[in-house]
């Protein structure tokens, strides 16, 4: 017998292999759109504006989570303590600055007057 047999005609894939091009894709593509023209998109009953907005958002709003305690929070409560000190003595300080300032011009205008 013959050893080089070919592969029987059932196992041959030549030319049964078919590439799509653009125009195969357009076509079902246009029967979606066409099908998709022709539907009713009228609002129905259910898509009535209700002006609360959707109840589903409130719910599921994002929550703030709760704050670690203990060494993990010693750093930024220093932080910030010492942010809103600094702000408090540097407000201080600019009062105390205009107060001096107001009593020295004070003091001004009382020796002109007795001149």
């Amino acid at each position: 017998m013959d050893n080089e047999r070919s592969t029987s005609f059932s196992k041959n894939v030549e030319g049964l292999h078919h590439e799509k091009n653009a125009l195969d894709k357009t076509s079902p593509l246009k029967d979606k759109f066409e099908a998709a023209k022709e539907q009713d998109n009228e609002p129905g009953p259910h898509l009535v504006d209700t002006g609360r907005g959707s109840d589903m958002v409130k719910e599921d709003a994002p929550h703030l989570r709760p704050t670690p305690s203990g060494p993990m929070r010693d750093i930024p409560d220093r932080y910030a303590s010492a942010t809103k000190l600094g702000k408090e003595r540097d407000e201080a300080d600019e009062r105390i600055r205009q107060a001096i300032e107001a009593k020295a011009r004070q003091r001004g205008k009382d020796k002109d007057r007795e001149r």
